[in-house]
């Protein structure tokens, strides 16, 4: 056989040695790649420490139990000075699928009324959360949790 060219070994995958070892690299780099784009949009998501001063900044109105949305929307105000992700709250398929699954999981509960308890809270957080993070809010949220479980509680009664 003859010998390939210099020119034709520029691709480090070209003996199985390297192959692997490149491949190995690749996965790696791609890992990092999208795991430092996936932090970047989840810190600014769930950190709610700092209220920031982008387009989702929030203004407090003169009701200590709600805050005006750029556009003038009045909103319920959350704790953990949290901004507002979506001025108009989820797509219907989004509030409809996250309905779903909260009714799922409090179905359970004794002397709770899901329903009542779903439809309160999700109204709040559709606001705030992003659907991906709707299960971070009934962490973060405990006034909004315990007003919504209370009113279930009054309904089942």
């Amino acid at each position: 056989m003859c010998k390939q060219p210099d020119y034709l070994n520029l691709y480090p995958y070209n003996k199985s040695g390297n192959r692997i070892a490149f491949l190995i690299t690749m996965i790696i780099f791609c890992n990092l790649f999208i795991s430092s784009g996936c932090q970047n949009s989840s810190s600014t998501n769930n950190s709610g420490n700092q209220q920031t001063t982008t387009e989702n900044t929030t203004i407090p109105a003169t009701d200590s139990e709600f805050i005006l949305s750029k556009s003038g929307k009045k909103l319920p105000k959350p704790e953990n000075n949290i901004t507002i992700v979506n001025e108009n709250g989820w797509n219907e398929q989004d509030m409809t699928f996250q309905l779903d699954y909260c009714m799922q999981m409090m179905a359970s509960v004794q002397n709770l009324d899901a329903n009542t308890f779903c439809t309160c809270f999700l109204s709040k957080i559709q606001y705030f959360y992003p659907p991906i993070y709707a299960r971070d809010a009934y962490e973060d949220q405990q006034k909004w949790n315990s007003k919504c479980f209370e009113a279930a509680e009054q309904v089942k009664q």
